[in-house]
């Protein structure tokens, strides 16, 4: 069964500021009206807007943990949505782990009355547990334990035409990102550093090479590069053990999801 919708990169990067990687940020779109936001990095909105999806173009966001090159666009989201301006048709509903709405909360202390959106235009969830979460429409979302930090949660979804697409978010290895990546059409992986620099909590090119055959994964998008890793040759490394589909992604790039 073939897909019609498609995966925009909009930051691959780090917290390391550069002109060519923006912070981490997704768009999932499913090509029959719905699309949804993965992660919030610093800028996510703007590149999203330019991208041709502004706010009410959005179903949702999916946060994967509160690191702040994955969540500081919530401070953006919430003033933008608190401004008096006309209702969305429909609140946005933000999924995450309970400490992003302790983050939305102190970010209210810090901004009294300009981080206010009530419930008609922002909906905070809590991702408390592994399991399926509210999608949209024809969708299904589900979220996985991944180890990197506490509030570090996979994402998961099924598309109305049944193409599967994970997020690992930041991630090492384990069983959970195993299941995480399942058999699924395209699994979007974190290979933040070189093997001979390992960031903790993160993955390298090689070992994320062996995640994604380790599970069977169909086609790997490799993300969140730190300078030093682009200096390996990459592919070469994780062609080591992984034989399928390989993307290196690059801001600004989309990606037609179809088998």
């Amino acid at each position: 069964m073939g897909g019609h919708g498609s995966l925009t990169i909009l930051g691959s990067g780090t917290a390391v500021p550069r002109a060519s990687r923006a912070t981490s940020c997704y768009v999932l779109d499913d090509g029959a009206g719905h699309a949804c936001l993965i992660d919030l990095g610093p800028g996510a909105l703007h590149r999203a807007a330019a991208a041709g999806y502004d706010l009410p173009r959005l179903d949702a966001v999916y946060v994967t943990h509160i690191h702040p090159d994955h969540s500081a666009d919530l401070v953006a989201l919430m003033f933008a949505l608190g401004l008096p301006l006309r209702e969305p048709a429909v609140p946005l509903p933000v999924f995450g782990h309970p400490a992003l709405r302790l983050l939305g909360a102190r970010l209210r202390n810090a901004w009294p009355r300009w981080l206010a959106p009530g419930a008609q235009r922002l909906q905070l969830h809590d991702v408390s547990a592994p399991g399926e979460l509210a999608a949209p429409a024809g969708w299904r979302a589900e979220a996985w334990r991944v180890r990197h930090h506490e509030s570090s949660w996979g994402y998961r979804f099924t598309l109305p035409d049944g193409f599967t697409v994970a997020f690992s978010g930041d991630a090492s290895e384990g069983e959970s990102l195993e299941d995480l990546g399942r058999e699924v059409d395209l699994f979007v992986l974190e290979a933040a550093a070189p093997d001979d620099h390992p960031v903790p909590g993160h993955l390298t090119p090689r070992r994320a090479g062996r995640v994604a055959a380790a599970c069977g994964a169909r086609h790997l998008v490799l993300t969140h590069f730190y300078p030093e890793v682009e200096d390996e040759p990459i592919e070469d490394q994780v062609r080591e053990s992984f034989e399928g589909g390989l993307t290196l992604a690059q801001d600004g790039e989309v990606l037609a999801l179809s088998r």
